[in-house]
């Protein structure tokens, strides 16, 4: 498992994300065991990148003016062999959005996309959304084979149940909380988890995938059965703590997973 590899190694996740989770993000990747870095500015993200396990590009906070560092932080992974992930945030709410995540998937290689079922169906085919808001009816097994098949490459639906979709196949994840929806920054801050679990893995295995959500997911669970667990300022302190305190044997042992396809 990569768990503990995180946590020996200590790998520099360079995060572009988006302005309303960035302490929340970094706080999380730093209770994983990984070593944040939200670099921006074009001009250094070179020498930052060639030192990194992983890249986050998240378009949360999408503006003109920061689409040249999220190019240029693709171009450098790219370059010095560093995977990508990209948290399409939204982008069934804007054709602005849409086309940037698709601009990024076209010209450069993205090893992870990590989106919530409304978010993976947009970049695919016409759908809409409200805001950040998810479709649950949506059958996210079904998005991420789609997905997966026509972006050719990896995929991390999440919904009422997760689906990751990795080297032609599809598994289907049981764990989690409604909890993760009542924080800022839940889905946003999952997207660096799983950075960090695909470090210097540009072609990540499926069952690193699904380590990465299902220690993410064991880990709300155990922070709603706290105390005050079910309080959102509560659990969101009780999330950072369980991410650092749960092993691989608690991800062993509690995860539910089934393979679909």
């Amino acid at each position: 498992m990569r768990l503990n590899q995180i946590r020996q190694n200590n790998p520099l996740i360079i995060c572009l994300t988006n302005d309303v989770v960035k302490n929340f993000t970094a706080n999380g990747l730093l209770a994983l065991g990984a070593s944040p870095a939200m670099a921006t500015e074009v001009e250094e993200l070179e020498d930052f990148i060639k030192h990194a396990g992983a890249v986050l590009i998240n378009i949360g906070s999408l503006t003109k003016e920061s689409m040249p560092s999220m190019e240029k932080a693709a171009e450098a992974a790219n370059k010095f062999g560093v995977p990508v992930v990209l948290d399409p945030v939204a982008c069934s709410a804007t054709a602005f959005r849409k086309n940037f995540c698709l601009k990024l998937i076209e010209n450069y290689d993205i090893s992870v996309i990590r989106g919530n079922a409304s978010e993976l169906k947009g970049l695919i085919e016409e759908a809409t959304m409200k805001g950040t808001d998810s479709d649950l009816s949506l059958d996210t097994v079904a998005i991420a084979q789609a997905a997966g098949g026509q972006l050719e490459t990896a995929v991390i639906v999440t919904g009422a149940q997760d689906a990751v979709y990795a080297q032609g196949k599809v598994k289907k994840l049981s764990n989690g909380t409604e909890m993760l929806t009542k924080v800022t920054g839940g889905g946003c801050l999952l997207g660096a988890i799983v950075s960090a679990f695909i470090y210097n893995e540009v072609e990540p295995t499926l069952d690193d995938l699904v380590e990465a959500v299902s220690y993410y997911n064991v880990a709300a669970e155990r922070a709603e059965s706290l105390d005050n667990g079910t309080l959102p300022g509560h659990f969101q302190i009780n999330l950072l703590d369980m991410l650092n305190s749960i092993d691989e044997n608690d991800v062993a042992e509690n995860m539910r997973v089934e393979e679909v396809s």
